[in-house]
């Protein structure tokens, strides 16, 4: 072989050697390509050093070879200590987000969730191989969270075979494989694992009865009055939304999770009543959504339902004049201080808005209601019992007969002793309305609650701080030093600084 030809050959093998490996590290999916690159690098190498065996069996007796082993020896060794720490690195994975909003990190509600998976979970996610990239690093935070995720990705390019059997119609789509059960769903941010994993994790279904046959709010209404927004998000989260008609049943269905009364506008029976009670009693939990008793009576025995544990509903309507400083009509009250220490609203921080509220409140003497929301102190807010006169748009603070504030807007309440029932009682139906759930956190408090009442561990909805913007302005003469001194003065430096390191060791 030409003398020159060698050390070419020498290159090659090294690149396709350095290749192979790597394919091997980055895409061991594709193996018939990495066997034979590794294969084709080590049947060259054999060959080069067949051809060269004279020389080099001279090499290996001379002094020289010894510093180049002891060297190489050292390089070696170096690169084990790297794998080894970059290996416990990956075993024992911990993560630093120095951003103000924890952008890069998993929220501690995800945590939780996380906590819950107790033996081994398989994630794979389905794409194209190009598109990988920003899917696998958000998945990456989970398994690097528990030692029970296992986390793969198919390349749908490669196995239309696979995508197909496992009816795969979406790219991007990530199946969960846990204790035999097979949750797929597309993947688009934190909050779609978080609710998907909570789903695999789930052994029971979760079915809401919504109560109708009273004009109550409808699911199926997609326009500003109706529901639609609320049970789709329900939906999202894997639960089944049923209705109900209590005049042809005589208990509440056995699968029922929770049942829900919201915004009825004629009455109940006292047979429906009286089914609602004995549901509730029986551990059941329930949520009650009334819009303000403009006719005092029809609510009343709803409302019975609640008081024992500790919530009642005011024949009133709720004042809040500081809201018209934020645009808004002082019958909508605009909240965002929230009771710190209850489960719904720990950490919340989002801006609801209860649109014509009645107040709620606690009975004294009951230790186990909760109040989640209130208005503004007196004298920005107050509750005003002449009804009357705020349908004429007339509406004075009467001492001695209207309420003070701060107002409660929505409460919650437990069962004591061997009940485990749990009660929500909201003054606003319009709370719930597709009106008031694109710019607000009525959406984010609703499904929390939701999810308090059902005792679901995990957490449905998330309340990220929003990002703060701090915009750095660029003039041309700051651009101009900035490529000088990156593209002209560091590599000159640096340059400058080898070569005279380089003769420096010359001269000694």
């Amino acid at each position: 072989m030409k003398n020159w030809l060698f050390p070419l050959w020498v290159i090659i093998d090294v690149l396709v050697l350095l290749a192979a490996v790597a394919l091997w590290v980055t895409a061991p999916e594709f193996k018939t390509l990495n066997i034979g690159l590794t294969v084709f690098a080590l049947a060259l190498g054999f060959l080069l050093l067949f051809s060269k065996f004279e020389e080099i069996k001279v090499f290996v007796r001379s002094s020289y070879f010894e510093k180049v082993l002891y060297h190489g020896i050292n390089v070696v060794l170096v690169f084990s200590i790297l794998g080894v720490v970059n290996y416990l690195g990956n075993k024992n994975f911990k993560d630093y987000d120095l951003t103000n909003e924890k952008r890069n990190s998993l929220t501690d509600q995800t945590k939780k969730v996380l906590e819950l998976v107790k033996k081994p979970l398989k994630m794979t996610v389905f794409a194209k191989r190009e598109e990988w990239a920003p899917m696998l690093n958000l998945l990456k935070l989970y398994e690097g969270q528990n030692k029970h995720i296992e986390l793969n990705a198919i390349d749908t390019d490669l196995r239309p075979d696979l995508v197909k059997a496992k009816g795969i119609i979406q790219n991007g789509t990530v199946i969960i494989e846990y204790q035999g059960k097979e949750t797929s769903f597309p993947l688009m941010d934190e909050l779609s694992i978080t609710n998907s994993l909570l789903k695999a994790l789930r052994e029971e279904k979760v079915i809401l009865y919504f109560v109708t046959g009273h004009q109550e709010l409808s699911c199926a209404e997609t326009s500003q009055e109706g529901l639609a927004i609320l049970c789709q998000k329900l939906r999202d989260q894997n639960y089944e939304v049923k209705e109900l008609d209590l005049t042809k049943i005589m208990k509440i269905p056995s699968d029922a999770t929770a049942v829900f009364v919201l915004g009825p506008i004629s009455g109940f029976l006292k047979q429906e009543i009286e089914i609602i009670e004995e549901y509730v009693k029986d551990g059941g939990s329930f949520f009650l959504a009334l819009a303000p008793a403009f006719k005092a009576e029809l609510y009343d025995n709803l409302i019975n339902i609640i008081k024992p544990y500790g919530l009642e509903l005011g024949k009133d309507v709720v004042i809040d004049r500081l809201s018209t400083v934020q645009g808004a009509e002082a019958t909508i009250p605009i909240i965002s201080k929230y009771e710190e220490m209850h489960p719904i609203t720990e950490g919340f921080n989002l801006r609801t808005v209860f649109p014509l509220s009645s107040s709620v409140r606690k009975i004294e003497g009951k230790d186990t209601a909760e109040i989640l929301a209130y208005t503004s102190p007196f004298p920005g807010s107050w509750a005003e019992t002449n009804l009357k006169g705020v349908t004429q748009g007339k509406a004075e603070f009467q001492e001695g007969q209207d309420l003070k504030g701060p107002i409660g807007l929505i409460g919650v309440a437990e069962g004591t002793g061997t009940s485990k029932s749990r009660v929500a009682l909201l003054g606003s139906s319009s709370f719930l309305i597709n009106a008031y759930q694109g710019q607000s956190g009525n959406t984010t408090l609703f499904l929390n609650t939701v999810s308090w009442m059902i005792n679901d561990e995990g957490i449905i909805s998330f309340n990220r701080p929003g990002v703060e913007e701090f915009p750095v302005i660029l003039s041309a003469q700051h651009l101009q030093l900035i490529f000088v001194v990156s593209i002209l003065v560091v590599p000159i430096v640096f340059f400058g600084a080898a070569i005279f390191v380089y003769r420096r060791r010359r001269l000694l």
